[in-house]
């Protein structure tokens, strides 16, 4: 009977270090610039929620996006856990604007640590291409990447 119970517990104990070791530690979200949602939302964890905004969601075109990680559940108040600090005004490397491309603004890619948890953001915008006068995009894609740093501490709990 020990022999058997022992059995049982080892398989239990390695199928329970495969299953840590299969666990899904990041993710992709790809979509053209020009997409008509206004809202795209992929869950990070059980603790973090991705959300893509569109920035001027009453403009006829799409001129830009806003990515953000917040805490779930998102309300309101949320705060985007992308910006580096609480007190954050002004153009910030979340923020995938049209004019922000025109103008050379941030790079086609960036990467962001997500403040308070060990995961991190890429931002990538493959071929990006904007009317003349940076109001909208004409064509191009963005790719937003999340993965957990490796080493890092478990995420937080507030």
């Amino acid at each position: 009977m020990k022999k058997a119970l022992l059995a049982i517990f080892a398989v239990l104990l390695l199928n329970g270090f495969n299953l840590e070791a299969t666990q899904k530690h990041g993710g992709s979200l790809t979509f053209d610039v020009r997409d008509k949602r206004e809202l795209i939302t992929r869950s990070i964890d059980k603790y973090l929620l991705l959300r893509v905004e569109r920035a001027d969601k009453l403009a006829k075109e799409p001129g830009g996006w806003d990515v953000q990680v917040v805490r779930k559940p998102f309300d309101v108040n949320s705060e985007n856990l992308l910006y580096h600090s609480r007190e954050w005004h002004g153009p910030y490397p979340s923020q995938v604007e049209a004019w922000h491309v025109a103008r050379k603004y941030f790079p086609s890619e960036r990467e962001l640590e997500v403040r308070g948890y060990s995961y991190e953001v890429k931002i990538i915008l493959i071929n990006p291409v904007v009317a003349g006068d940076g109001s909208s995009f004409v064509s191009g894609e963005i790719k937003i990447i999340w993965k957990r740093k490796l080493n890092a501490p478990p995420p937080k709990k507030f």
